[in-house]
């Protein structure tokens, strides 16, 4: 697959404080319900006078929906008081926070102020009932819920708190928009996708039409989330799938690629396994089977292309991808290879694969029964993926 023309991902700074800076009014103040809260979570409130810790007992606490206590941890420092769960709260819950109107400062007064504060905490890791997981280009975990190719879809998540998703699942409503409806129900929904982002004072231009002029992407910012719609330019440009990456998560990630680590090439290799199966079950394919043992033999082809600064399916020494099988000891009736670069993640790269016709139709091709995968990075942290497809040699 020749280079392609990648773009940056829109990060726009955004704070979130825990620190809430309380008032001297008298009126009652309910602070706005905060979701997906860690289990264990720290609240800190701010007061203008110095807290009386005598007065703490009976005027500060914490209850769930039923309105049942809960047992905090406080401390007092001066002006703030710090409110901790003594144990850990039940995921995907309700809760509130409440400091009554007759806390007294040190000088002996009530500081008139009821603050009352409503969250929900995360919901349970998905990583917990996750049959597989992927290490991934952004500071979170990528899950796999359902071994069924059919139910294929990734959670992504950082410390129990859901941060990122991609749906393949055709009828499925994510932003409002079905996976399976045409490229033109986003427009009419959103518009034009981001044209621009800014970064550490630098303007980057998206492009979202690969070398043949197709629009195989188009990304938007939607509820605090980064939202990629992918099109299949070969079915009437219907919404192949769709990714989300909070705005928090994306600010995380300092560069365009992420830092290369093993872990990372791991997850990039055994996710585009993933990925070609849920593509090959959905039109009604049969899964490969994955032989990992031979991961090294594509590894060699793109570390060499990662450090000669080379892109091509033949080699240094002018082999092919079947002769490098073959060397590897593989034996073979049907052989095929894909490679990408220029993409972030395996996400992008098997999308963009997709809308190559020549590629595409590796990816579906009937006759093949295995896969494997390897990755590596050059020198600025770009992935090079090569993909070799295979049957194996039938008995004469």
């Amino acid at each position: 697959m020749k280079k392609t023309s990648f773009m940056m991902s829109i990060i726009i700074p955004i704070i979130f404080s825990t620190r809430l800076l309380g008032t001297n009014t008298t009126e009652s103040t309910q602070w706005k319900s905060y979701s997906n809260i860690a289990i264990n979570k720290k609240w800190t409130i701010t007061f203008k006078q110095k807290i009386d810790a005598n007065s703490i007992a009976n005027n500060v606490y914490l209850v769930d929906a039923n309105n049942k206590r809960i047992a905090i941890i406080t401390t007092i420092f001066g002006r703030e008081l710090t409110v901790q769960p003594a144990t850990e709260l039940n995921y995907s819950s309700s809760y509130k926070i409440v400091v009554t109107n007759n806390l007294k400062s040190t000088n002996g007064n009530a500081m008139n102020q009821e603050i009352i504060i409503p969250f929900t905490t995360v919901k349970k890791a998905a990583s917990d009932s996750a049959v597989k997981t992927f290490a991934s280009e952004y500071d979170l975990q990528w899950n796999m819920p359902s071994s069924d190719y059919k139910q294929f879809h990734l959670i992504g998540t950082k410390n129990a708190a859901t941060v990122g998703g991609y749906e393949t699942r055709s009828g499925q409503t994510v932003f409002e928009i079905k996976v399976g409806d045409t490229r033109n129900s986003v427009k009419v929904k959103y518009g034009d996708p981001l044209t621009s982002i800014t970064k550490n004072n630098t303007k980057y231009t998206q492009n979202y039409k690969d070398k043949y002029g197709q629009e195989t992407s188009g990304t938007y910012f939607i509820d605090n989330q980064y939202v990629t719609f992918f099109y299949d330019a070969h079915k009437n440009d219907i919404i192949r799938s769709v990714s989300w990456i909070s705005a928090a998560t994306e600010m995380s990630k300092l560069g365009f690629f992420a830092t290369q680590s093993q872990e990372l090439r791991d997850g990039f290799e055994n996710l585009m396994v993933e990925l070609i199966n849920q593509t090959r079950v959905a039109e009604g394919l049969k899964p490969l089977t994955y032989t990992p043992t031979y991961n090294s033999v594509a590894r060699k082809h793109s570390t060499s292309m990662a450090d000669n600064n080379f892109f091509s399916h033949s080699d240094l020494n002018s082999l092919r991808g079947g002769d490098r099988m073959k060397q590897g000891g593989l034996t073979y009736d049907w052989w095929g290879e894909n490679l990408a670069y220029g993409q972030y993640s395996a996400i992008h790269a098997h999308e963009a694969l997709m809308n190559s016709l020549g590629h595409r139709e590796n990816i579906l091709r009937k006759e093949f029964t295995h896969v494997f995968v390897g990755v590596d990075f050059n020198n600025k942290n770009q992935p090079y993926f090569t993909i070799n497809f295979y049957s194996l040699l039938e008995k004469r």
